[in-house]
């Protein structure tokens, strides 16, 4: 199997899901959330007046969808997913921040809330010997999931995503095939979800929503229950994988993507600790049948310039291929790392176990390609979301 990748622009469908954001406000504001409290000392008898708001209000929205908003009474947030909000599915979404943040700011005017804007940075004098503090007088991003559609062709999901699990990610996140075989994720502990900076998963996009379709159409019209068929008809026909990448609160303040106004889709994309598909697909290549061995490849591709170097390569792949141990065995040296760097560019990752059910050896006739393609162009009958969705409060 083959994996091209086509000459586009990396931001090219990329759109965003998961958004949260907040910004701290200097007038009083009204208190939204779902429950107050008022704190009472048991020690002393002492009560404290202010009133300290609990948890956050739904703000409900056709087929189950929801955001959820909290106000203390100077600092507003908002969480949800804007271009999910309002609608049964979201297989296109908002392709800029702003989009999202208008939804929200939508919300935010029904409740007597100010909307969420773009700021200015301060800087405010610290203490002696201590730095200068900077802080955002905008709103602030907490969280935000970039998200994209590729094709890959009726019948060869699965095996795209086995391909895809043979790879790891920077950073020690290695992969994780879900038992159906439908989703691939990265992760740096066996606990999953990622890391506590960021999240990258793949998954099979019609799936997915035969998953969700008792709760994306809840209250439904069958119109909208024909319509959400046709959509899962259509992922199903194209072969839609679905790549997701979360970028949490640390990753965000850690490298200034937090600031609304001042981040953009093309910076998180463009960011070099991501991972996109692209990326990760440049140079992987799987195939069958008809031996042709893997010093061959390297020579072949100029990743080695002599058959010695070659050879020692190849060897430490056997080994691979041969050990269940080898991971445990081999020792971590520079000789190790430079073998690795040399099969990675062949589609194989030594720092994976060898599994033969998902890892297939770069062999390079009678092969069956597999061409991954961008997916970017909406359908004509494809429901596009909108910045004021209709929602109503939850009483």
């Amino acid at each position: 199997m083959t994996f091209p990748v086509n000459a586009v622009m990396p931001t090219e469908g990329f759109f965003i899901d998961k958004l949260n954001v907040y910004q701290v406000h200097d007038a009083d504001l009204p208190f939204i959330g779902k429950n107050g409290a008022i704190d009472f000392d048991l020690l002393t008898g002492e009560t404290d007046d202010a009133l300290k708001i609990k948890g956050k209000l739904p703000i409900m929205a056709s087929y189950s969808t929801s955001i959820r908003v909290h106000c203390d009474g100077n600092r507003v947030y908002v969480e949800g997913n804007p271009s999910r909000f309002g609608r049964c599915e979201n297989l296109f979404g908002f392709t800029c921040i702003d989009d999202c943040i208008a939804v929200y700011n939508h919300v935010l005017r029904s409740l007597g809330l100010p909307p969420f804007t773009v700021g200015r940075f301060e800087f405010l004098q610290g203490k002696d010997g201590e730095k200068q503090r900077k802080t955002y007088t905008g709103a602030i991003i907490t969280h935000i999931d970039i998200t994209k559609n590729h094709m890959v062709g009726e019948g060869d999901e699965y095996a795209f995503l086995r391909a895809i699990s043979t790879l790891s990610l920077p950073n020690g996140k290695h992969p994780y095939l879900y038992p159906n075989g439908a989703t691939v994720d990265f992760s740096t502990s066996k606990c999953g979800r990622g890391s506590s900076w960021d999240y990258t998963k793949f998954y099979i996009k019609h799936i997915d929503l035969l998953d969700k379709q008792k709760s994306n159409l809840k209250d439904a019209t069958d119109e909208d229950c024909d319509y959400y068929q046709k959509v899962i008809e259509h992922c199903q026909a194209n072969g839609v994988i679905r790549e997701e990448h979360s970028f949490k609160s640390k990753k965000l303040q850690r490298y200034d993507l937090c600031y609304y106004g001042f981040v953009t889709v093309e910076k998180l994309v463009n960011h070099p600790t991501l991972t996109t598909l692209e990326k990760l697909t440049k140079t992987l290549e799987a195939a069958t049948m008809d031996y042709v061995t893997i010093a061959d490849q390297l020579l072949a591709k100029k990743i080695v310039t002599s058959r010695q170097a070659a050879n020692a390569t190849q060897s430490m792949a056997m080994s691979w291929l041969n050990d269940p141990r080898f991971n445990d065995k081999t020792a971590k040296t520079s000789t190790y790392y430079v073998h690795k760097k040399r099969l990675l560019a062949l589609g194989l990752d030594i720092s994976i176990p060898f599994r033969a059910d998902r890892n297939v050896l770069p062999m390079i006739r009678n092969q069956r390609e597999i061409t991954r393609f961008e997916y970017r162009d909406q359908p004509s009958w494809y429901r596009a979301p909108t910045t004021q969705p209709r929602f109503q409060l939850i009483a």
